[in-house]
């Protein structure tokens, strides 16, 4: 359905407009706002008892019915704008991935309306930490892992909190940590996370998964996406980093376990001083090894990352490096992420008419028609406490994994407190959906809905969520006072 290339594209701009004409219609968000509410009868909301009776003909109350019958004049016009028939559409929503990220697309539109940018109705993805424990000491991690904590939870309150995320319509938990892989129960966790409807990843240094036999494991338990880390080309500089010797070789090894299986592959790779000139040589590694995807994290200043700032990167080095990323999409066999927002500003510049990306953090889509440009405004970039939370081990929730663990930057508990409420009206995720209340050059950027810079480097920097991020070439004068700030201490 999606690769119909220049003759999809024809009516994509149509699409959008036509998308922005019916989410913006006052009648269309009360149908959407009456959606949201629980059908007893039926056990579930009323936009999702609609949806299965149009999909695939459930049977439903007949106020559900009602409903379903004027969705689906709705969902007809969006086929005819993209330019596919209603039975292709229907097809594509039968995934339940994609049927559950058009709730939580639609639930925005009812609770935020049309935003720049958007708001889901729910996080597309929680990255939940769910130990403390560790089996490296790496330089730059947020969360100073090593041994495990008194106050995690324990099985039977994990296996509660991730019902509460599956009935709140998340769409994809990643476990990270600490090292998720040496907990003892993640497998129960990722098998439950499945039943539930849930897109399973996780995040991992890949030491014990070098282990051809536990790689096993973690696919039979239902994993369906995995990020391993890999921080250099040199074996050495990658073990020191990490703190563990022979981690480089146990890490491409998980890599190239993974690859072998019907998983999707990620390696990470958080750019330093001490590997920024290794991008190119990163894409052919990832590729060698399998993976699908190669992304680039920022390094930010929070955890261990506090002590070893010269670690970061310059803003022109930063932005020469994106350049390359964007480039390698066309000319490598992989596709290069970042979690620097600053990457769709990049793009925007180097668009050509032959070359045309939207970075995002989870897919970097490819285009011609240059009426998709307006598609980054709604993605937005940083997206911290709008796409995904973070949850740590004791089940605290902060907009971001990379966000350090104080009281005026957490959201509340997942076990304490109602997470939609908290969704809906927290002031510190509020304040991060609203580039208006940006402040310095992030504030009159011209390229602030696409971008927004990087909100935990602007806190770890500045101790302000709305402060700029050092990290873009707007801000070069305030890294210049950084770096001079910690060469004088």
């Amino acid at each position: 359905m999606l690769d119909k290339g220049g003759e999809e594209e024809t009516n994509m701009g149509d699409m959008i407009n036509t998308f922005k004409r019916i989410a913006e219609n006052p009648l269309s968000r009360l149908l959407i706002n009456l959606m949201l509410h629980k059908c007893r009868k039926d056990n579930k909301t009323r936009l999702e008892a609609a949806l299965e009776n149009y999909i695939k003909d459930r049977n439903c109350c007949m106020e559900c019915k009602i409903l379903s019958y004027f969705l689906s004049n709705i969902i007809k016009t969006g086929a005819k704008a993209f330019g596919v028939t209603e039975e292709e559409l229907k097809e594509q929503m039968n995934d339940p991935y994609w049927l559950q990220g058009l709730i939580n697309v639609l639930k925005g539109i009812g609770i935020f309306g049309v935003r720049r940018p958007f708001v889901p109705g729910a996080p597309f993805q929680v990255v939940w930490n769910i130990t403390h424990r560790c089996n490296m000491n790496c330089k730059h991690c947020y969360e100073t892992a090593g041994t495990p904590r008194k106050n995690e939870l324990d099985k039977k309150e994990v296996i509660e909190a991730i019902n509460i995320l599956a009935d709140n319509g998340v769409t994809s938990v990643a476990f990270s940590g600490g090292e998720p892989s040496i907990h003892p129960n993640i497998l129960d966790y990722i098998s439950h996370a499945r039943e539930r409807g849930l897109y399973v990843a996780m995040a991992t240094n890949g030491y014990i998964l070098a282990d051809e036999g536990r790689c096993q494991k973690f696919i039979d338990a239902g994993l369906q996406f995995v990020q391993v880390s890999i921080d250099s080309l040199d074996p050495n500089v990658h073990d020191t980093f990490r703190g563990v010797k022979g981690s480089w070789e146990r890490a491409c090894k998980a890599v190239k376990n993974f690859s072998a299986h019907d998983v999707f592959v990620e390696v990470a790779m958080t750019v330093t001083a001490e590997n920024h000139h290794q991008i190119h040589g990163m894409m052919e590694l990832a590729h060698h090894l399998g993976a699908d995807w190669l992304m680039l994290f920022n390094f930010i200043p929070t955890g261990r990352g506090m002590e070893n700032i010269n670690l970061d990167i310059s803003p022109a080095r930063r932005y020469r490096i994106l350049q390359d990323a964007y480039y390698g999409n066309f000319n490598n066999d992989i596709q290069v992420l970042s979690t620097a927002p600053q990457f769709a500003r990049v793009a925007e510049e180097l668009n050509s008419c032959d070359n045309q990306i939207i970075p995002t953090h989870f897919y970097n889509p490819e285009y011609t028609n240059p009426d998709l440009k307006q598609l980054a405004d709604f993605i937005g970039g940083c997206g911290a406490g709008r796409f995904y939370l973070s949850l740590e081990p004791n089940g605290d929730i902060y907009p971001c994994v990379f966000f350090p663990h104080k009281d005026e930057l957490r959201i509340g508990n997942i076990l304490e407190d109602d997470f939609e409420k908290l969704w809906k009206n927290n002031r510190i995720l509020e304040a991060l959906r609203d580039r208006e209340k940006l402040h310095g050059a992030c504030h009159t950027c011209k390229s602030r809905n696409i971008c927004g810079g990087c909100r935990a480097r602007a806190y770890g920097y500045f101790g302000d969520v709305c402060a700029p991020d050092p990290g873009c070439i707007n801000n070069k004068n305030l890294w210049h006072k950084i770096k001079e700030s910690a060469l004088a201490k």
